[in-house]
C-alpha cells in the first residue's frame, strides 16, 4: 500500500501542474484557449482545430470546397427565420449554441472554462483530451469575433470565436496542452468545487439543459437509484439481504460517475457501500480520490481510517485519524475513532485519553460514554464502567447495545439479579438479540435454574445457529465452565453447550 501522503501529493501536483503550465504559458502574450476532449484521430482532419463545418465537409467531400461560400449560403437561408436579429454574427453564434454547423471554433478567454471542455463528455474519459492556445496579435485580429450583444451561454462560457477562411487552425498556428485521462473526472469534480465550473453554470440556459438532459437525468437517477438500494440495505435483516443491497447500490453509483463524472456525492456513497461489503481495497480508492479533491475535509480521513483499519492496516489508520484532529481538532467522533483503534490494538490507556478528551469536546455524546465505559471494562474498572453506562442511559435510554453491556458488566461483578435485568431491557428494545438471550441464559445457569437457562439458550440459537461457539471461545470444556463457576450442569444442558448440531 502507497503511503497516503506521497498518493494525496502527486494528485495535488498533477492538477497543479496543468494549471501551472496553461497560465506559465498565458503570461508571454494575449491569449484565448479551446478544450477539446479528444485529439479527433479519424481522418482527414487529424490535428486540426476545426470549425464544426469543415468537420462535417471534410467527413463527405472528396474534393477541394470553398468553405466560406457554403457557410454564406447557410447564412443566407438562416436570415429567412431569424427576427431578433439581422446582425450575421448574431445568427452564426445562435446557430452554432443550437447545434448548427458554421465556420466558427469556439474559444474562450478563460483557460479553467477551456480546462472543463477538454473534460467533459463521459463518452470520451477513457482519452486524452487537449487544452488549445491561440494567441491574439495583429496579423490574427481579423479571425476573433466578439459578439457584441452576447447571449447567456455565450456570457457564461466567456465565447470568442475564430473563423478562419480555411475552416481550421493547423497544430503550427496553437500551442497544444494534453490533458490526460486519468485527471479528467477529478479535474471536473475540482473545477466545480473550487470554481464554480460545471454543465450547470456552462450550459446556463433551456436549450443547454435539454443538451444534457439525457445526461444529467440518467446519472442523478442513478444515483437516487444507489440511495434507495443503500437504504434497503441499512434496514435489511439479515446478512444476504444486505449484501446483496449494497451491491446493488454500488452498481447504481458507478453507472451515475460513468454518466456524470462530477458527482462527488456518488463517489463517497460508492466508498460507503464498498466499505460496508468489506471490500476495503475500491472503498480505500474512492476515499482517498474524494481527499484527493478535498484535501481538508476531515470527515473523510476519519472514514477512510476506518477502512485502513478493517484492512489491518493500523500505522495508516492512525495516520488518518491524526490528520483529522489536525484538520478539526475541537472534532469529538475523530477522537472517538482513534480511540477505538487503539482498543483494538490493545491500547487501552490510550483510548482512554481520546474517549476522555471526546467526552470534554462534547458531553452529551451517549456513544463516547458507552465507548469509554467498555474501555473501562478492559482494564478491570467495573465501577467506572457501570457509572458511563448509566450516563450513557441518561442521555439515550432507548439504547438496546448499553444495557447489553451493563449487564455483561454486571455479570462479571457477580451482580446475577442486575444482569438479567439489563438482559432482558436490552430484549425488549432489540427481540431479536442473539447474544442477549444467550447471556441471559448463562446467568440463569449461574443462578442454577436450567429450566430458564436451557430456555434462553434455544432462544439464542434458534436466532443465531452458531451461537454455541460463543461458549467455546470462552471456556475450553464444560469442566472448565462448571469449575470456574463452582456449578454442576445439568447432563442435557452440558449436551446442549456440546452439540455441534440442533440442541437436544
Amino acid at each position: 500500500m502507497p503511503d497516503q501522503s506521497n498518493t494525496l501529493d502527486n494528485f495535488l501536483c498533477n492538477v497543479r501542474d496543468i494549471i501551472r503550465e496553461i497560465e506559465e504559458k498565458s503570461v508571454s502574450g494575449d491569449y484565448i484557449y479551446r478544450g477539446e476532449p479528444e485529439h479527433h484521430e479519424e481522418s482527414p482532419y487529424y490535428g486540426k482545430i476545426c470549425s464544426s463545418l469543415y468537420r462535417q465537409y471534410a467527413r463527405i467531400e472528396a474534393d477541394e470546397f470553398d468553405i466560406e461560400i457554403i457557410q454564406e449560403e447557410i447564412l443566407a437561408e438562416a436570415e429567412g427565420y431569424s427576427h431578433e436579429t439581422d446582425d450575421p454574427l448574431e445568427i452564426l453564434t445562435q446557430l452554432q449554441h443550437y447545434g448548427g454547423k458554421t465556420n466558427l471554433i469556439d474559444f474562450t478567454t478563460d483557460h479553467l472554462i477551456a480546462l472543463f471542455f477538454a473534460c467533459d463528455r463521459s463518452d470520451s474519459l477513457k482519452e486524452d483530451g487537449r487544452l488549445i492556445l491561440f494567441k491574439r496579435s495583429e496579423d490574427r485580429k481579423d479571425l476573433i469575433l466578439i459578439p457584441r450583444n452576447p447571449r447567456n451561454r455565450v456570457i457564461a462560457q466567456k465565447s470568442v470565436f475564430v473563423q478562419h477562411p480555411a475552416g481550421f487552425l493547423s497544430p503550427e498556428d496553437v500551442e497544444i496542452i494534453t490533458i490526460p485521462a486519468r485527471l479528467k473526472q477529478p479535474l471536473l469534480i475540482y473545477l466545480r468545487k473550487y470554481h464554480g465550473i460545471s454543465t450547470e453554470s456552462i450550459y446556463n440556459d433551456l436549450h443547454g439543459f435539454i443538451i444534457n438532459q439525457r445526461f444529467h437525468e440518467s446519472a442523478y437517477l442513478e444515483f437516487h437509484r444507489g440511495l434507495t438500494a443503500q437504504l434497503k440495505a441499512d434496514e435489511a435483516e439479515t446478512s444476504e439481504g444486505k449484501q446483496a443491497a449494497y451491491e446493488k447500490a454500488v452498481v447504481h453509483y458507478s453507472r451515475a460517475l460513468k454518466l456524470k463524472p462530477d458527482l462527488p456525492d456518488a463517489l463517497i456513497h460508492r466508498a460507503v457501500a464498498y466499505f460496508e461489503l468489506r471490500d476495503f481495497s475500491p472503498a480505500l480508492a474512492d476515499f482517498s480520490k474524494m481527499i484527493e479533491l478535498d484535501p481538508d475535509n476531515a470527515d473523510t480521513y476519519v472514514i477512510r481510517g476506518d477502512a485502513y483499519l478493517g484492512k489491518g492496516d493500523f500505522n495508516l489508520a492512525m495516520k488518518d485519524y491524526q490528520k483529522a484532529i489536525e484538520l478539526n481538532p475541537d472534532d469529538a467522533k475523530a477522537y472517538i475513532y482513534r480511540g477505538v483503534a487503539y482498543l483494538e490494538q490493545e491500547n487501552p490507556n490510550s483510548a482512554l485519553a481520546d474517549f476522555n478528551k471526546a467526552i470534554e469536546l462534547n458531553p452529551d455524546d451517549a456513544d463516547a460514554y458507552i465507548i469509554r465505559g467498555v474501555a473501562y471494562l478492559e482494564q478491570g474498572d467495573f465501577n467506572l464502567a457501570l457509572a458511563d453506562f448509566d450516563n450513557t442511559i441518561e442521555l439515550n435510554p432507548d439504547n438496546a447495545n448499553v444495557y447489553f453491556i451493563r449487564g455483561d458488566a454486571y455479570f462479571g461483578i457477580g451482580d446475577f439479579e442486575r444482569a438479567i435485568e439489563n438482559y432482558n431491557r436490552a430484549i425488549e428494545l432489540n427481540p431479536k438479540d442473539a447474544e442477549a438471550y444467550y447471556n441471559l441464559g448463562l446467568v440463569w445457569m449461574q443462578r442454577q435454574n436450567w429450566q430458564e437457562g436451557k430456555l434462553n439458550l434455544t432462544v439464542a440459537k434458534i436466532l443465531k445457529a452458531d451461537i454455541v461457539s460463543k461458549f467455546h471461545n470462552t471456556y475450553e470444556s464444560i469442566a472448565d465452565f462448571e469449575q470456574q463457576n463452582d456449578i454442576d450442569l445439568p447432563e442435557d444442558i452440558a449436551t446442549m453447550l456440546t452439540a455441534s448440531g440442533t440442541f437436544q
